[in-house]
């Protein structure tokens, strides 16, 4: 999404279909999705929606990396 392949709707849309909302890291996204599904019904906007997606996409972006391999010691 951030390099423009993605829109916001179908950012959230992807992570929700595929992590639902049990996952701790992208649960803000799941939230926003079901946002989408609401508008019609609320007071926001879906700029609104989709300022909150691309915040939380740069918080996730900016995040530290945690190696998934053990680091190496030296002998």
């Amino acid at each position: 999404m951030l390099a423009g392949k993605l829109t916001p709707r179908e950012l959230t849309c992807r992570i929700h279909r595929r992590f639902g909302n049990g996952l701790p890291l992208v649960e803000r996204l799941a939230e926003l999705d079901d946002d989408y599904d609401i508008l019609e019904y609320g007071n926001r906007a879906p700029a609104q929606v989709d300022a909150d997606v691309t915040t939380e996409a740069l918080r996730l972006a900016h995040r530290p990396r945690v190696p998934t391999t053990p680091a190496q010691t030296p002998s």
